[in-house]
This record gives C-alpha cells, sequence and structure tokens, in this order.
C-alpha cells in the first residue's frame, strides 16, 4: 500500500434507495425497506473506494470481515450516504469505521475489514476456488 493511505482519513459514497434493495431472502420476506444486505453491500462499497487509491499496482485486496448494526428502518426512494473512514492498517489487514446517514439521522453503523495482497497470490487463490467448485468441493 502507498505510505500516504493514513488514519483519520475518509470517503463518503451517496446513492439512493431503490426497490432492488429490499429484503427478499428467497421470498420470505418482501418489506418495502432499505435491506440489510444492501446496506452491507453499500458499505462494503464504500470502504472499497477508501482504499482503491493506495493499492500499488502488484496488489489486490478481498473483504474479509464485516460488522453492521441496521439502526432505523429506511423505505425507498430515499437518498442516503455511506462514511468509511480508515481507523487502523495492521500488516496486511485495513481496519475501516462506516456509517450509513440520511439528511440528519444515522441508520446503519459498522466496521469493515480488508486484507491486502499481492496480485500473484490472490491469482493463486481463484486458482484454488476454480479447482475445489469444479470438484463439488465448494
Amino acid at each position: 500500500m502507498k505510505s500516504h493511505f493514513k488514519r483519520g482519513m475518509k470517503v463518503e459514497f451517496p446513492f439512493k434507495v431503490e426497490p432492488w434493495m429490499k429484503p427478499g431472502l428467497e421470498g420470505l420476506v418482501k418489506h418495502p425497506l432499505y435491506s440489510t444486505w444492501a446496506m452491507v453491500y453499500h458499505m462494503e462499497t464504500a470502504s472499497r473506494m477508501l482504499l482503491a487509491p493506495y493499492l500499488e499496482d502488484n496488489e489486490e485486496a478481498v473483504g474479509g470481515a464485516v460488522l453492521v448494526k441496521h439502526l432505523r428502518p429506511v423505505g425507498m426512494r430515499v437518498h442516503l450516504r455511506v462514511t468509511a473512514t480508515l481507523v487502523r492498517r495492521q500488516g496486511g489487514r485495513v481496519y475501516t469505521r462506516l456509517e450509513v446517514w440520511d439528511k440528519s439521522r444515522k441508520i446503519g453503523e459498522g466496521s469493515h475489514v480488508q486484507v491486502v495482497m499481492s496480485r500473484r497470490r490472490f491469482a493463486r487463490l481463484l486458482v484454488e476456488a476454480r479447482s475445489r467448485s469444479k470438484h463439488g468441493q465448494g
């Protein structure tokens, strides 16, 4: 990672809640609300937006952990924003704090860990995963 990637750096990711973001859960739930899975998606996206400009050309990153609290329900067509803040770097791990807001209320909060590795290692992991998939091993 580039050396000027420092604690406290932030990125903000604005978006609008759309109908495809409501919960479905294999047809078990159909609330017209912003789903927790969509919140996780937006949080992970914001976290990657923060990290991506600081990866070296020979590096890749993957999500390693997500912790989310969905604090309030939100309906469709609402404008929200996710703020991702770099908390720390430790070895090949990048830790971010995340908050989801509407105009003035916090909708969700959480944290995300990304694991940074060489593109060579990432390519090996992809080959291993494809091989297991072809042989029905997950």
